[in-house]
């Protein structure tokens, strides 16, 4: 310990009497390190461990339905639940939750809501303990029309109610309907939806829907279990796959054809169908972030193997006074490993401010959406096993380099050193190989994000999103009923039809891309549904008349809705042409019959086609999708859209005072244009997100390459500077010097992009899924070539034209 503690005094002093060397080192790995914890507290944010009991246990059960749209086939039936309860023996317990959003009622005034139905045993499954109150029994909430409880989320109730507890007990109103405050859950338990904070949660028995506890096609639960300790995925996995066999043969109509897998629930966030996308994606930026600590450690080896050259006469004493090999190379390591922790420290600062900056992004959405990416004991973790492998790694090759010169040779040369050596010229210039390649692969990726951003927001959306604002509202919230519902919304739309600028105004339940969808399964007349598979579900809009003119969807053929689609009128919808080739295929729509009800009816008419357009994400291909009128589905929640021929942020205050004028106390739960709906979580926000990351590694990859390509170049021309006396002594000229220069460095980036290409080729492939152009985009792989090549050129020059400035005289008298 004494000489460990001789040694790291030693490395101290050396680093104190070379500022300069100490801060281009530190900082070189704190930026490595410092995106490399940045990244990691992401990904950790995104898998972080449920603050529950033994959440390594906790899986999704998640059903497999043919056909069925991505985030939409997961879901079980009540009635399946209650089977799957009865059957598997490889849980502890099985729980369901259903998400809807609506707005809470209190003392007068209504707030936006989103809570969760639970089962009655969702708490005790998860081991939850109140903060406030109590928590459901696991004997309650699951008998229809009973139990009117709600239990807060704890960031709702000190927003809402300022952390009181003696809100125990009080009666409040969920979407109009009375329910008692029992409890509040503590702190740290945000709901099992990942990224998204619940408000609260309401016992699944206050839904007192039939066809929720008895249908087996109504199929909206996302259901959750606990292995038993003794159990694997695996042999879960086999008993639920006899279950599903079993269920579709005794219930053919509705449960054949349907799978069911067990996913370990932090794989299935926010759904179990991104089970397989997380890890690519999350593997993906962390391959990254360790690329870029590869570059700067490649940059502190490179800046070592030059000191290890300067140094090899102190080392050559050290030995020839006694020091052993192995005690030269624990020397060297301790003053690798002693940079390595002071670029840690100040990589974990970085690291900190970076993770707290995307951490603060605000997502254009109406979701209390929590981004959490604060750093915990498994960040540290990461860091210093970051730290110690970046300081063995920069200091390993220099120390054996150093610690193995020829004592006597090195002694008798009194001290001139001659770098010259092939062995040494070749490390180095593998190393820069290494990093031109790496930032390559950086730019490369870095370039197919930022082309994907711009080929997103390119693409035919389906509608015109530009001049529009929306303004969300739900009457019911403070009492409305239907009649009063549709009286107030017809008024708003005629007032706000009257302001100045407006184009139009009309209204939707949800807007695309947006965070409220409605499905339904899709039963066609004179067309059964096929053996062995349930009916497919399709999404669709509730509109007014206006809705197609407002949002400039193009009609292809028969008409829009209008004001005699009334709830009295034959049943109409309006289909998209995806849905028109699913179900009527080189046929004309117009006139066609489906029910969202049943094979046998009630019938809904086609009356029109409109073209294409995005709807859940914009990613992926085109869905079936329709739209039904206001009229004839109503529902209270509606979202109020105007286009305008001015800004249409100009517009919110005048809406806004509409809206007041007929009631002062609606609530407007989201006001926002339409680009700003496009900017959240189901939008661009991924690309974006994506393009920022890996543009700001690729950066750091190519300032890091530069640098060591500069470095390389310029420490070789300056080791040359007796030879390149002696060439210019005997006729060279500037122009030859140059190019002898040049030329090694030259090679040096033409071998780096090759060896980066190839790479590039190779992991691109693998993130094909996330991108919204070509993985192999020939434009995004020339660009990239040529700037990288470009500047790496220009740090080859700088140091090659100040070699064909040395005098000759001079130089002859070099060492």
């Amino acid at each position: 310990m004494g000489a460990w503690f001789q040694d790291f005094r030693y490395a101290i002093r050396l680093l104190h009497k070379s500022p300069g060397f100490t801060a281009v080192a530190v900082f070189t790995l704190a930026l490595g390190i410092g995106a490399n914890t940045a990244m990691f507290s992401v990904v950790n944010g995104l898998l972080r461990p449920l603050p529950v009991k033994a959440p390594e246990r906790l899986v999704v059960l998640a059903a497999k339905v043919k056909g069925a749209t991505f985030g939409f086939d997961h879901y079980f039936s009540y009635p399946a639940l209650l089977d799957f309860r009865k059957q598997a023996d490889t849980f502890c317990d099985l729980f369901a939750y259903q998400i809807d959003i609506g707005g809470l009622s209190a003392d007068g005034k209504a707030y936006h809501f989103l809570f969760s139905y639970v089962t009655g045993n969702y708490f005790s499954a998860l081991g939850i303990k109140p903060a406030v109150g109590r928590l459901f029994l696991p004997d309650e909430g699951e008998q229809p029309g009973i139990d009117p409880l709600l239990v807060l989320g704890f960031s709702y109730w000190q927003k809402r109610f300022g952390g009181d507890a003696s809100i125990v007990g009080k009666r409040v109103l969920v979407d109009g309907r009375p329910v008692t405050i029992v409890g509040v859950v503590p702190e740290k338990f945000h709901g099992v939806y990942s990224l998204t904070e619940m408000d609260g949660y309401l016992p699944l028995s206050i839904l007192a829907s039939g066809g929720l506890w008895t249908d087996r096609s109504q199929r909206g639960l996302t259901v959750l279990g606990r292995l038993k300790p003794d159990v694997s995925l695996a042999q879960a996995q086999s008993s639920v796959n006899v279950i599903t066999e079993r269920l579709a043969e005794q219930y053919p109509a509705t449960d054949k054809g349907i799978a069911a897998h067990v996913v370990f629930e932090r794989l299935a966030r926010p759904v179990p169908e991104a089970a397989e996308i997380i890890p690519v994606t999350a593997g993906l930026f962390l391959v990254l972030a360790v690329l870029v600590l590869l570059l700067a450690c490649v940059n502190v080896a490179n800046i070592l193997l030059v000191r290890a050259t300067v140094r090899q006469r102190e080392m050559a004493i050290r030995a020839a006074l006694g020091s052993g090999r192995g005690r030269l190379i624990r020397q060297l390591l301790t003053e690798s490993v002693l940079l390595a922790f002071l670029g840690g420290v100040a990589g974990l600062i970085l690291g900190n401010w970076t993770s707290g900056l995307i951490s603060s992004i605000r997502l254009e959405t109406d979701l209390p959406v929590l981004l959490d990416f604060s750093f915990d004991w498994r960040v540290f973790t990461y860091a210093l096993t970051a730290v110690l492998c970046a300081g063995i790694a920069v200091g390993v090759w220099p120390a054996l380099r150093a610690s193995r010169g020829d004592v006597s040779a090195v002694l008798h040369k009194g001290g001139r050193s001659d770098s010259a050596g092939g062995g040494r010229h070749r490390v180095r210039n593998v190393l820069v190989v290494v990093q031109v390649a790496g930032s390559l692969m950086l730019l490369i990726i870095a370039g197919l994000f930022v082309r994907s951003l711009e080929r997103a927001q390119q693409t035919y959306l389906g509608f015109d999103p530009d001049h529009v604002l929306n303004v969300a509202m739900d009457p019911h919230l403070i009492g409305y009923d239907e009649p009063r519902t549709k009286t107030f919304y017809h008024e708003l739309e005629a007032r706000v039809r009257a302001l100045p600028a407006v184009q139009s105004a009309s209204l939707a339940y949800g807007v695309p891309m947006g965070s409220s969808n409605d499905g339904s399964t899709v039963y066609v007349q004179a067309r059964p549904v096929t053996t062995g598979q349930p009916p497919p579900l399709v999404l669709y809009n509730r509109i007014d008349p206006g809705y197609f003119e407002t949002m400039r969807v193009p009609l292809l053929r028969g008409r829009a809705f209008t004001e005699s689609d009334k709830e009295t009128a034959p049943l109409v919808a309006i289909v998209n042409q995806t849905m028109a080739r699913q179900f009527w295929p080189n046929q004309n729509p117009i006139g066609k019959r489906f029910s969202m009800k049943s094979a046998t009816g009630p019938w809904v008419e086609v009356v029109g086609e409109v073209r294409d357009g995005k709807y859940l994400t914009i990613f992926g291909d085109t869905l079936s999708y329709f739209y039904v009128p206001f009229a004839q589905n109503f529902t209270s929640m509606r979202v109020l859209q105007i286009r305008s021929l001015v800004p249409p942020e100009s517009l919110a205050n005048l809406v806004e005072r509409e809206i007041r004028a007929l009631d002062s106390g609606m609530p407007i739960s989201d006001l926002r244009t339409m680009r700003q709906s496009l900017a959240g979580i189901n939008g661009f926000m991924i690309f974006r997100l994506g393009a920022s990351l890996a543009g700001a590694m690729g950066i750091l990859g190519l300032t890091l390459a530069v640098v060591g390509v500069y470095g390389v170049v310029s420490f070789a021309a300056s080791q040359r500077t007796r030879e390149i006396g002696v060439r210019m002594a005997l006729g060279a000229n500037r122009r030859d010097v140059l190019s002898l220069v040049l030329g090694q460095g030259v090679w040096l980036v033409i071998a780096g992009l090759l060896a980066g290409m190839v790479g590039a080729l190779a992991i691109t492939r693998v993130m094909a899924d996330l991108l919204f152009v070509s993985a192999t985009d020939p434009m995004t792989f020339v660009v990239a070539s040529l700037l990288l090549g470009s500047v790496a050129l220009l740090a080859c020059y700088i140091p090659a034209r100040r070699a064909t400035k040395v005098d000759p005289m001079v130089a002859l008298r070099y060492e």
